[in-house]
């Protein structure tokens, strides 16, 4: 192994200009599947820090259409050291003159809210003293979005439903919107006691009531669930603690993280047919150093393991630069679009995503690489030197297949075992592999109706240029075009048709 790495290491003073593509293939896959990695981690690093905010408290109800009864009501509150109850619907907010109006998402809070984290606002005024009602027209904050659709400022009025409410102040954060439904339109808070007003809840109407508990000591998620279904065996309310802080967030980052690894997995099987054309291109311009080397004596093994060993450095390289542009993915995100996102960044380096994409890159390297490594071991000095370097024809031997198969089917269960959705994972590689069998054929066909082209007589008697056109798709080199060498006397440069 030392001579061999000894040559692999002198090969590499000429510079990297023979695996420029090979870099950019292999750092593109990496980057993009550990930015994907880290930024998933960041936000379920952050979901689970700031789990109890985001919920609103150590565990939540929601029940739709109807209120709790009293006896709830009591029931809750005995369980708790506090609880608040908040109320979401759609409503449309309108100007008093009805010049302009927008869909909003309305939510009716008393004034306990939030047990956990704060409201903010402009002014920064306690959001109690924002929804009082003075003389006798209750307050209302909303976000900026909808004053400018509606084309309104703070201290002018806002009709919901039936009732008028002054524009008290905007809403810039809410503690746990992430845990709430789905918005559909800008955000408006009012008190519980201004609702009847609305006039908006009639028998069907499509509302949310929320319930936030802040729970006794010794009273854990797991103990007040069991207990609240024997009380209530039967209802039809749905019950979150910290661990189910915000699921929509959690399916929107568990899909975005699959579509975004699929994605950088396809990048690198693309890649990979670049990786493998650029050792394949590589191999042929060394085709009378190799030559040299046998005719010296160097076996057919020191040849393998030289350029494997340049290989392994170069896709450790392109590994490396990869893993750096990606782990800085969640300081990227914090910085340019942290203000937009449901849940806070936690972030920092998470070394399972980045040793993932390490994996996933030096395993695609190997699997493309193989193949050329092989045909350059198998073909003997004489050929070399008689056919300037082409290893057209020569397959590898069978150790380097059956490491090849080994190499794909470790990629492909790493792509599966690690993706959320394994199915779809499944879906994906078998359409991989599909794809390139299609190719492949598809280039074996092309190939063989240009050989019985360029044999036709018509061809060659009408059209000469025709003949040899049809003639070079098949010749030896074909996919790098002209086949070349060079030497300390020069370079040279030739083309073969039959």
């Amino acid at each position: 192994m030392s001579p061999a790495l000894t040559f692999a290491l002198r090969e590499l003073r000429g510079g990297v200009a023979g695996f420029r593509i090979f870099l950019a293939c292999l750092t593109l896959g990496v980057a993009v599947i550990a930015a994907v990695g880290s930024l998933s981690a960041a936000i379920v690093a952050g979901l689970e820090r700031d789990a109890r905010s985001l919920l609103g408290g150590d565990v939540t109800l929601r029940q739709v259409h109807r209120p709790i009864s009293d006896d709830q009501r009591a029931w809750l509150q005995g369980q708790s050291l506090r609880m608040t109850d908040t109320l979401e619907m759609r409503a449309m907010a309108v100007r008093p003159d009805g010049a302009r109006r927008s869909l909003a998402q309305l939510k009716a809070v008393d004034e306990g809210y939030p047990l956990l984290g704060a409201v903010e606002t402009n002014p920064k005024t306690p959001l109690p003293a924002l929804l009082a009602a003075q003389d006798g027209v209750p307050g209302a904050v909303v976000e900026e979005v909808l004053l400018s659709r509606l084309g309104l400022q703070i201290g002018d009025l806002l009709q919901i439903g039936e009732g008028k409410f002054r524009i008290a102040g905007a809403l810039l954060k809410e503690p746990d919107r992430s845990a709430g439904p789905l918005d559909i339109g800008p955000r408006v808070l009012i008190a519980n006691a201004a609702m009847p007003q609305t006039q908006l809840l009639q028998p069907g109407s499509l509302a949310e009531f929320h319930y936030k508990l802040l729970l006794k000591p010794g009273i854990s998620a797991a103990s007040f669930r069991a207990a609240l279904t024997e009380k209530f065996p039967g209802e039809g309310w749905r019950v979150r603690d910290p661990s189910q802080a915000s699921p929509q967030v959690e399916r929107f980052v568990e899909r975005l993280a699959l579509f975004l690894t699929l994605v950088g997995l396809t990048a690198l099987l693309v890649g990979g047919v670049g990786v493998g054309n650029a050792v394949r291109a590589y191999l042929d311009g060394k085709s009378v150093t190799i030559a040299t080397l046998k005719a010296v004596g160097a076996p057919s093994g020191f040849i393998f393991r030289l350029y494997l060993m340049l290989i392994a450095v170069m896709a450790g390289g392109g590994t490396l630069v990869g893993l750096l542009i990606g782990a800085g993915a969640p300081w990227l995100a914090a910085g340019v679009i942290g203000e937009i996102l449901p849940v806070p960044l936690a972030v920092g380096l998470y070394p399972l995503p980045l040793t993932l994409a390490a994996v996933f890159g030096l395993l695609t390297a190997l699997t493309f690489s193989l193949w050329p490594l092989g045909r350059a071991q198998r073909v003997s000095a004489a050929s070399l030197f008689r056919d300037a370097g082409s290893s057209r024809g020569q397959a590898p031997g069978k150790w380097i297949l059956g490491a090849m198969l080994l190499s794909a089917v470790l990629l492909a269960a790493l792509a599966i075992l690690t993706a959320q959705q394994q199915l779809l994972a499944t879906w994906f590689v078998g359409g991989a592999v599909a794809s390139f069998g299609v190719f492949r054929l598809a280039a074996d066909g092309l190939k063989w109706i240009a050989r019985r082209l360029a044999s036709a007589r018509w061809a060659g008697g009408r059209n000469p240029k025709l003949r040899l056109a049809l003639a070079n798709i098949d010749r030896p080199g074909a996919r790098r075009g002209a086949s070349c060498s060079r030497s300390a006397s020069g370079s040279r440069c030739w083309s073969r048709s039959p």
